[in-house]
């Protein structure tokens, strides 16, 4: 069965209707009074036509507090649903939100993510960052999570189910070796069966010596449109950290590069506040130039409805009826 669509919406529909049936009502006593009248005149007595007179004297007063009444109707602020083009860089967060986006989680799960010289250790900062992010995103947005040392350690498959994302986080130990290439190649892989915007987000220290090379992952992301956002976790010239690497994969793959150099929680919150906008800006710029966006225009007929209940208020005054 067909449903009716109609081209004019209402933020407050109940006093919507309450117009539409004030509306009804002037219809019927305008027909009655304006043509009415003249009929009655002439088959009524004297006596009987002054009470009608004063009948039609009643309506009319009460014809124009229904009209005052009537417009009440504005209330219901009525719009017009439209679509705009906005580019990608330019929409707010309300308007990103009509887009689902799908992002991995890699996370670097590897023994030189033992190091404290992020308290407690580099891997519990990025599993601060993690979750954080998780919560940051849209609710409707999709994330999964790969966790990597020498090969695949973890892997939780998209899904908008954020407490089994963050359980996984919370659950990683340490292995040997780093095979950021291989845990690039594993999320573009998974990423492959979904539409809309896809990225990336890895959390390393940066050093890879195992696994596919990393050089030809990222092209691979690249030739996707699937942007990759970095995050170096640790210092560099400790350990076997390298940002260089990171820099590197961001660059050819059009995401971008962060560096935490502070492992305070506030810190790493507005870290990740600006984190997760970015990717969601950098996922849909992978897929579209413009976004499609749902709007409501307003002025149009708020400027219709005034301008006819003010001709309709006009009209019943010097007409007298």
């Amino acid at each position: 069965m067909p449903i009716l669509e109609f081209p004019i919406r209402f933020e407050n529909p109940i006093y919507g209707l309450a117009g539409i049936i004030l509306g009804a009502i002037f219809v019927v006593l305008f027909r009655f009074s304006f043509k009415k009248l003249r009929i009655a005149e002439k088959h009524f007595e004297l006596v009987k036509w002054r009470i009608v007179r004063r009948l039609v004297r009643t309506m009319n007063v009460s014809l124009k507090m229904g009209l005052m009444i009537s417009l009440s109707f504005l209330l219901a602020t009525p719009y017009f649903p439209t679509t705009i083009e906005v580019p990608v860089e330019e929409a707010t967060e309300e308007q990103m939100a009509q887009y689902t986006v799908t992002v991995m989680l890699l996370m670097d799960v590897s023994y030189s993510m033992n190091y404290s010289d992020l308290k407690p250790t580099r891997l519990e900062v990025a599993k601060s960052m993690a979750k954080i992010l998780v919560n940051k995103m849209d609710p409707k947005d999709i994330l999964g999570l790969v966790t990597f040392a020498g090969e695949i350690n973890d892997t939780v498959p998209a899904t908008t189910n954020r407490t089994r994302v963050i359980e996984h986080i919370d659950n990683q130990t340490f292995h040997p070796s780093t095979a950021i290439g291989t845990a690039l190649g594993t999320a573009i892989g998974a990423l492959g069966a979904y539409e809309g915007g896809r990225a990336i987000v890895l959390f390393s220290d940066g050093k890879s010596n195992f696994g596919i090379d990393v050089t030809s992952a990222a092209d691979e992301a690249a030739t996707r449109g699937i942007p990759v956002f970095t995050v170096f976790v640790g210092t560099y010239g400790i350990g076997e950290a390298d940002p260089i690497a990171l820099e590197e994969i961001a660059g050819k793959t059009s995401g971008k590069f962060y560096e935490i150099r502070n492992d305070e929680i506030e810190s790493l919150s507005v870290a990740v506040s600006q984190i997760s906008h970015e990717v969601k800006v950098g996922a849909l710029k992978g897929r579209y130039d413009k976004l499609i966006i749902e709007a409501k225009d307003y002025g149009t007929p708020k400027v219709v409805f005034s301008a006819l209940l003010v001709a309709a208020l006009l009209l019943t005054w010097f007409t007298g009826v």
